[in-house]
């Protein structure tokens, strides 16, 4: 995101808010592992990063359990929710690896008295891929159990729908209008920021101005602590 021209992409607000809403589990040691394009376990190679702060106990972060070019990361923790919550576990949101992609999975971690791994798919072989010491491997949230379930999705006209159609129609006015005066101009045109990059949004507000209640323009995660520590809380 720091790459992109003027950090643009911090300008996208659903996409900072989904970068920061879970928690990561980071590598304990560095490593590089390779398929070979084979479905047996013993198709997929790993080897790990030997320093001096590297121990045997490391090689049980990531082995080749599945087979069928997955690559398998131990957890090494009981993560538990509250009755009627899950656990939504992926990678790490909108980082990428060339070579392998992250598996999404929805664990039932209300009653689960175990761990739970974090699988990872090849995607190309005979290529190395790698995973550095504190990068992040795995990135879980927390979901309300059978809520999906409970929609009723349906199709609509806009057109039945008079106030969302209002909103719609400024809302597409109010991002158009800046590229046809440009056009019309032939010049850049210096537009304020919140216009440029359709501050409504970021703001919380409607098209028209109406404030938005309980709109999140930055989300803060409460970190892990220990047990003794929540249960003076």
């Amino acid at each position: 995101m720091n790459e992109t021209p003027g950090s643009y992409a911090y300008r996208c607000l659903p996409l900072s808010i989904a970068n920061a809403h879970g928690w990561e589990v980071l590598c304990s040691a560095t490593f590089e592992a390779e398929w070979n394009g084979g479905a047996g376990k013993d198709d997929i190679q790993i080897f790990f990063e030997e320093d001096e702060n590297s121990s045997i106990g490391n090689k049980a972060l990531a082995e080749s359990h599945f087979g069928s070019g997955v690559l398998t990361f131990n957890v090494g923790a009981v993560i538990g929710t509250p009755p009627g919550y899950d656990l939504w576990v992926t990678g790490a949101a909108n980082e990428f690896k060339d070579g392998i992609q992250a598996l999404s999975a929805v664990v039932e971690t209300y009653w689960i008295p175990f761990t739970f791994t974090m699988n990872w798919k090849f995607t190309r072989p005979n290529l190395r891929v790698r995973f550095e010491k504190g990068e992040p491997f795995c990135f879980f949230f927390p979901i309300e159990h059978a809520l999906v379930e409970r929609f009723n999705p349906s199709f609509e006209q806009l057109s039945d729908l008079p106030d969302l159609e209002k909103q719609y129609k400024l809302a597409f006015y109010k991002r158009a209008l800046p590229f046809a005066l440009k056009r019309l101009k032939g010049e850049e045109l210096k537009m304020r920021e919140r216009d440029r990059f359709e501050g409504w949004y970021i703001k919380g507000e409607m098209p028209d101005g109406t404030e938005v209640r309980d709109h999140k323009r930055r989300v803060q995660v409460k970190p892990f602590v220990r047990g003794r520590e929540t249960s003076r809380r």
